[in-house]
């Protein structure tokens, strides 16, 4: 947990060694010029002037006292912080006694300089005290709502909050921590200042205060059109928690997706999910948001929830499927009407799960793009046990590089939940580029860098020039598998 010593200023060593060196110095010279190390011993400020030589450093020596006891005061309070596991004392605190010891000076310098008992240093003391508590009361309110605040430790700078104010919950991140307000972000970057005793009346949980392991329940809403089948999409919306689970640390593998709501031709999906509680709730929700955008497309769920989407109206459901998905792959090289010339031909293909999709080894000329569901790239270790190397999800593609340069599959591919895949054959693709030759040289450079990301001269000086070794050699066996040149 953070303290607050980074707010608590201190002298550096050789500044506090030359101030107590001042100490003994001004005491040395009172000595030599009145007998006396103690300057209100020796001047009595009802019969001198304040501007003789002993006066002047009689009332410097209270000045250096009360700054070298704050220091001293401070540098014992920041060895305490550093070593103290339990426990802290807060800035603010701090600042309190800084005033507190200036106070008792400049009333114990006025009491000794004019030569007046020492009942009197107490009385004035108790006087003043009293006054200032009366006339600064509502700030003395909130100095001690601050120090409460961060002595007992119920929040730090950057701790997370869940505050619940009528009804609504927000989250808060704490931002600073003074003698009078806490300053606090909310989700959108604007910062709310806050009087220390308001925000001890405050309803909040300190998310980052709970035991390590404890995450934090969120939830999550959003509507979609009712045109589209709730179940589908339940099952997509699955899928995408999955994904984001296996992808990201910050997430427990713990969540539920719901309808919640249907209402005037539109249907309320709910979310509910755990999380690292350091890890803001915008930015989870963003995660989640995000790949679930992806999935939804890559099925061709119309995301507008009151209309379809005018632009594919007209499109067979491969070419729906493959307009929303092809910009994620290898085919994002081509414009939006040559990928509706290749989604005339190309087919949509179901799956269940388990089901063994490509072979290794097998002489094939296609690819698939996922839709929906997610498949398994499997490779036989040593002793023949097959192992997953990695995992496809909707807007991944698999087999592009046999289906553009007939190479044997590298690897056995299986569906591991059900699945719908659009797949895209040699013929499909072979008008393209006939008609578009640049094709092939900028499909090759997409293929070269993906090889090049798998061996070991990917992060080599000569990258550049592997890549463009490896790309010539695609673009060769490419025009020799499409054209039969060399």
């Amino acid at each position: 947990m953070k303290t607050n010593n980074q707010s608590i200023f201190t002298l550096s060593r050789p500044l506090f060694l030359t101030l107590l060196a001042l100490n003994l110095g001004l005491a040395l010279w009172l000595k030599l010029i009145t007998d006396n190390f103690l300057g209100w011993n020796a001047v009595d400020l009802n019969k001198e002037s304040l501007f003789q030589l002993k006066s002047v450093l009689a009332v410097a020596q209270f000045a250096l006292a009360g700054l070298s006891l704050d220091q001293i005061l401070r540098k014992a309070i920041i060895g305490f912080n550093f070593h103290s596991k339990s426990s802290h004392v807060p800035a603010i605190l701090v600042q309190v006694l800084t005033v507190t010891i200036f106070i008792v000076t400049g009333v114990a310098a006025y009491i000794g300089l004019y030569d007046h008992h020492l009942n009197y240093l107490f009385a004035s003391i108790g006087a003043l005290s009293v006054g200032i508590l009366y006339i600064l009361k509502d700030v003395g309110h909130q100095v001690i709502c601050g120090i409460t605040l961060q002595a007992d430790r119920i929040v730090s700078v950057d701790d997370w909050l869940e505050v619940k104010e009528g009804g609504a919950t927000e989250y808060l991140q704490v931002v600073e921590l003074d003698y009078r307000m806490v300053v606090l972000r909310n989700d959108t970057r604007q910062l709310l200042r806050v009087y220390n005793h308001h925000f001890s009346e405050m309803h909040f949980i300190n998310l980052s205060k709970q035991k390590p392991g404890v995450a934090a329940p969120r939830k999550l809403e959003f509507r979609l059109s009712s045109a589209n089948n709730p179940e589908r999409v339940l099952r997509i919306m699955d899928l995408a928690l999955k994904h984001v689970v296996h992808h990201n640390h910050e997430f427990l593998d713990e969540f539920s997706c719901h309808v919640s709501k249907i209402d005037e031709g539109r249907v309320t999906y709910l979310i509910w999910y755990r999380a690292d509680i350091d890890t803001a709730p915008f930015e989870t929700d963003g995660i989640i948001l995000l790949v679930l955008s992806r999935f939804l497309k890559s099925a061709g769920i119309n995301l507008n929830r009151l209309f379809n989407n005018p632009g594919h109206t007209n499109h067979s459901q491969a070419q729906t499927r493959l307009l929303d998905c092809y910009g994620l792959g290898i085919l994002k090289l081509l414009n939006t009407e040559q990928v509706i010339t290749v989604g005339q031909s190309v087919s949509v293909l179901h799956y269940h799960a388990d089901h063994h999709l490509i072979e290794k080894g097998a002489q094939e000329d296609w690819m698939y793009i996922i839709s929906e569901g997610c498949l398994e790239v499997k490779l036989a270790d040593q002793t023949g046990e097959m192992k997953v190397v990695a995992t496809l999800w909707p807007g991944d593609f698999v087999g592009e590089m046999s289906m553009l340069t007939g190479a044997p599959r590298a690897a056995d591919v299986f569906a591991k939940a059900d699945t719908v895949l659009v797949q895209i054959t040699k013929e499909d693709i072979a008008p393209l580029l006939e008609s578009n030759p640049k094709l092939v040289k900028q499909f090759s450079d997409i293929l070269a860098q993906r090889v090049a990301q798998n061996e070991v001269f990917a992060n080599s000086d000569g990258q550049s020039a592997r890549v463009a070794e490896e790309s010539k050699s695609i673009t060769a066996k490419i025009l020799n598998f499409f054209f039969k040149k060399n």
